[in-house]
């Protein structure tokens, strides 16, 4: 069962004023550019044979940042291993013109993505991969009971990021980005949060409620991904559980759990996409 809400446009959401036909016209043609780019794109996994990701057809997450760009656009997409959330891309178009992308794991195990048949990241697991989530209560029975569960336990996190030295407290998105579940693989219920510098996402949250097989026994787990280059520290229950520096500071490599890169000029030209 997958549950895809990013692109879920409700009727409370719709202005009465007309939109500007030619501001839509420009935002639909950079959203064609942005699945473009993704169309070119294999993510797989480093098994013999490789199991391939499936992208998302529509953003799970359609942004802007005037922190960041006072003209930018964005969308997020994500690559999905069956029904689990593998990897997240955010493409977006900034200021100067060009086009970036972001990557990050939702995933424990080794990744590799090409374009045009060329390696451009292979991460070695997520920036921080599955792990129990302590003092949670016990997974509720009923779908909609764990729902209410998962956004109470996302809002125990706390998400602070830097830019340009000035800390700011980022905001949970009020729904989640994807909801999920997979009795083969052990997992009862899933669903996938942003924290976000206005609606730009910052990090994702994977939540899940997992079987055990041998007690049968369901038990809360949590994975994070970076989804932003300026420095981060994750708190839950005011206890920092995870942090990062600014990643242009840090060396870098294509087998990261985050890569950010420019990929050009919209419109484009030709330009490599290797970091």
């Amino acid at each position: 069962m997958i549950f895809i809400a990013g692109w879920t446009l409700s009727a409370a959401g719709v202005s009465a004023e007309e939109p500007d036909p030619q501001i839509v016209k420009a935002r639909r043609e950079r959203l064609e550019f942005m699945k473009a780019t993704l169309d070119r794109v294999v993510l797989e996994t480093t098994d013999d044979p490789p199991r391939r990701m499936i992208a998302t057809e529509h953003p799970v997450l359609r942004y802007t940042n005037p922190v960041a760009s006072a003209h930018g656009d964005g969308a997020t997409f994500l690559w999905l291993d069956g029904p689990h959330p593998a990897a997240a891309v955010s493409l977006s178009f900034r200021d100067s013109g060009d086009q970036w992308w972001e990557l990050t794991s939702l995933s424990d195990q080794p990744l590799q993505a090409t374009r045009d048949g060329a390696r451009v990241w292979a991460p070695r697991t997520a920036n921080r991969k599955f792990d129990r989530l302590p003092d949670a209560p016990a997974p509720a029975e009923s779908p909609t009971a764990r729902l209410t569960q998962f956004r109470a336990l996302a809002r125990r996190f706390q998400v602070e990021s830097a830019r340009e030295n000035q800390w700011q407290t980022d905001r949970l998105l009020s729904q989640p980005l994807l909801r999920w579940s997979d009795a083969e693989h052990g997992v009862v219920d899933g669903a996938l949060f942003g924290f976000s510098e206005g609606t730009d996402p910052v990090l994702l949250m994977t939540l899940e409620v997992r079987s055990d097989a041998g007690t049968g026994e369901n038990h809360w787990h949590y994975l994070l991904g970076r989804m932003t280059s300026w420095p981060m520290r994750v708190k839950f229950d005011d206890r920092e559980i995870w942090s990062v520096i600014r990643y242009w500071r840090n060396p870098r490599s294509p087998e990261d759990s985050y890569l950010e890169a420019n990929l050009g000029p919209y419109p484009p030209a030709e330009k490599s996409l290797t970091p």
